[in-house]
């Protein structure tokens, strides 16, 4: 049973409810003054508790969409290699695969394929949001034309998976409908796995070491996927993310500028927040080879950016009043600030279309 299966909630739920009505009804027949009798009572009451309690995350998970396995849950490895296709050798799509895809809305397809990155190494999933109007091109074995698709790379923040964006956040329908009301401009989504290393937060960097290489496996790695796998030569992107992912997704554009024209951060971070247990050395070394400042001063061309951050995410507004004090020549910054709202779901949902829509302005084909 799969870790978001409706299967595996229905029985953690059943089978917390049953012995807490078990206890309830037979605790006084299951009642002895003694020692063991005292641990078995013990026992059941805090099972019932821990039954209760993985099934309230069991469904928070599902409606949040953090974890996507149980591989994911406890950090194992997912043995994606196994299956996987090096990303630079991957086949045009085929209307026999979209047939075998999910369906979107508004006659749209959601294509899965488990990849490993040419350049990276990284072996993982991606996923590929066609709008109908490619699904028609593709079905009738026409090329896709590069002038008028955009295409936006969303990154999901951390702990979270790719599946966040459709499940949680309802992509889907924003870019069907987007893609519906804008002919001859729509938008094809990409949606990378960010979370490479289990519980370890790898905050989009190439660290050193054993790590993988995330920043490699998110830039230069997708854009080979998708030229080969869509039949388009490579071009400039627009990349978004949410929470750790609007730090990912405004620190891969400003160094990849050759592969993205503009990026939108949604309640994100201008610098590396990697876990306090690492080692300060390892911290300070990715803190000055992942300098924004640097990075932003080494561009040759503007970048734009759009922001957005509410009054109520408090690590959120605090980071990014400090990145708007400061003077940013080389970046075009559009700005958004809600006055309420904390660090969830429901806040990033409604800043989703116009990041989109602006997006969709700003990427150069």
């Amino acid at each position: 049973m799969g870790l978001t299966d409706g299967l595996t909630l229905a029985l953690f739920s059943i089978t917390a409810v049953g012995l807490t009505l078990f206890a309830v009804i037979y605790w006084g027949k299951i009642y002895r003054r003694t020692f063991l009798n005292l641990l078995l009572r013990l026992l059941i009451i805090l099972l019932c508790q821990a039954l209760a309690l993985v099934s309230i995350g069991l469904e928070v998970n599902r409606s949040n969409g953090f974890y996507e396995s149980w591989n994911d849950l406890f950090g194992t490895s997912s043995n994606y290699s196994q299956s996987s296709t090096t990303a630079g050798s991957k086949a045009l799509i085929t209307g026999k695969e979209l047939r075998k895809a999910d369906k979107l809305p508004l006659q749209s397809r959601l294509v899965r394929d488990v990849i490993t990155g040419s350049q990276s190494q990284v072996s993982n999933v991606v996923y590929l949001d066609l709008p109908k109007s490619a699904v028609d091109d593709i079905n009738a074995k026409t090329a896709l034309d590069p002038k008028r698709y955009r295409v936006i790379e969303f990154l999901t923040g951390f702990p979270s998976q790719p599946l966040m964006w459709v499940k949680v956040l309802k992509i889907d329908h924003d870019l069907a409908l987007y893609n519906q009301q804008h002919v001859g401009r729509e938008i094809i989504g990409i949606f990378p796995e960010v979370n490479l290393a289990g519980h370890y937060d790898l905050e989009c960097m190439n660290l050193p070491g054993t790590r993988p290489p995330a920043e490699t496996w998110l830039s230069t790695d997708m854009h080979s996927y998708l030229a080969t796998r869509l039949g388009m030569p490579d071009s400039r992107w627009g990349i978004m993310g949410v929470s750790t992912g609007g730090w990912c997704a405004a620190m891969l554009s400003v160094r990849h500028p050759d592969l993205y024209s503009a990026a939108a951060s949604i309640a994100g971070y201008y610098r590396p927040a990697l876990p306090l247990t690492d080692p300060i050395a390892l911290q300070n070394e990715m803190m000055k080879k992942y300098d924004f400042d640097k990075s932003e001063a080494a561009l040759t061309q503007i970048q734009k950016l759009y922001i957005t951050a509410s009054l109520g995410d408090v690590y959120s507004i605090r980071e990014t009043k400090k990145f708007l004090a400061k003077k940013h020549p080389n970046l075009a910054i559009t700005y958004k600030e809600l006055p309420s709202g904390g660090h969830n779901a429901r806040v990033w949902i409604s800043l989703i279309p116009g990041a989109l829509d602006w997006l969709q302005r700003n990427i150069s084909v």
